[in-house]
């Protein structure tokens, strides 16, 4: 059986689609260099492969190849290939799913719905020339800006300085203009601060003063307090609030690492569904919870199909334990590795 999987897989190396009689056809379509939705994902040309249950005819191309492969008879090799197709069958009817090695995995959904997931760590493409997906981390992004920081600052070293000598008197006249607005405006300040009296004075000794009599201060009243001394004192009622500010930073930080360990982010997920709508995703999510059962969106796979997961671990032991346990409620379900 595994010699048929890997008779597909190598048809469509060379052909856009591989029809397996009374079962079904693989169709690949070419995708171009590109990145993912994310940015920091450069994807090399590849082909996409999808499932349609509906093509069931029997065009020759994977009999034709197993004859070849194999050196059978054409009924013998159509014998062989429905062999392959009843084996296959039963599978998904028993576990709900059934891997093909090099191509992915075609399983039943929650719907009833035969659902192919592709394999990304294969490549049908015959010009990608082995490249793998190239994925830039933040350390590179943060190299790349030191270096283009010390370019700039090598540049602005190295720039010439013009001499503008045309453009040195307007610079004196409106840094007079500035100096003394400057001191107009101090000694607006200063007067407004503390204004002071004006005193008539003449030589004239035939025009009399006015006699002004002065108010005796009164010793007992308190002086009122000074500019300087309300400051003081407004900075000294004034703590500032080092405690709360330590807290607020501590809440930040736990509610930063909470998000960061969250089971659903983890590497090591047990998938029990996919899907390309996002609401049924968030029915079979619905459907879980009724049973007690947890579930969360754990992201997005190759395909833009929604991965609803029930449970998240960084150890790939302890998930496949626990996938033992999902699988005596859920057969269908399998390990996804981020």
């Amino acid at each position: 059986m595994k010699n048929i999987e890997s008779y597909i897989s190598e048809l469509l190396f060379e052909h856009d689609c591989v029809l397996i009689p009374a079962f079904g056809g693989f169709i690949a379509r070419n995708a171009s260099a590109h990145f993912t939705k994310t940015g920091n994902t450069l994807v090399p040309p590849s082909k996409s492969i999808v499932f349609n249950k509906n093509l069931t005819n029997n065009d020759g191309l994977l009999a034709g190849y197993v004859m070849e492969k194999e050196g059978l008879p054409y009924p013998q090799a159509v014998a062989l290939i429905e062999q392959f197709v009843q084996h296959c069958t039963q599978h998904i009817e028993k576990y709900k799913r059934y891997e093909f090695s090099e191509l992915g995995i075609l399983y039943k959904s929650a719907e009833n719905t035969l659902l192919f997931e592709q394999y990304t760590h294969q490549n049908h493409h015959i010009f990608s020339f082995g490249l793998p997906v190239v994925q830039a981390t933040k350390r590179l992004i943060k190299e790349e800006k030191k270096t283009e920081e010390k370019t700039l600052q090598y540049r602005s070293l190295k720039a010439p300085v013009a001499k503008q000598t045309h453009q040195k008197p307007v610079r004196r006249i409106v840094a007079a203009a500035s100096l003394a607005a400057c001191i107009i405006a101090l000694m607006f300040w200063v007067t407004h601060q503390n204004p002071i009296k004006k005193v008539e004075a003449t030589l004239n000794p035939f025009v009399k003063t006015e006699n002004k009599t002065t108010v005796p201060k009164d010793t007992n009243s308190t002086p009122s307090p000074t500019l300087s001394e309300t400051k003081a004192t407004l900075s000294v009622n004034k703590k500032p609030d080092i405690d709360t500010a330590r807290a607020d930073k501590t809440t930040v930080v736990k509610s930063v690492e909470t998000l960061t360990t969250a089971w659903y982010q983890q590497p090591y997920q047990i998938v029990v569904g996919c899907f390309s709508v996002k609401q049924n995703a968030f029915k079979l999510i619905n459907q879980l919870s009724n049973q007690n059962l947890q579930a969360q969106i754990a992201g997005q796979n190759a395909k833009n199909m929604y991965i609803v997961s029930v449970a998240g671990f960084t150890n790939e032991k302890e998930a496949r334990a626990k996938l033992t346990e999902i699988k005596e409620q859920y057969p269908s379900a399998w390990l996804l590795r981020k």
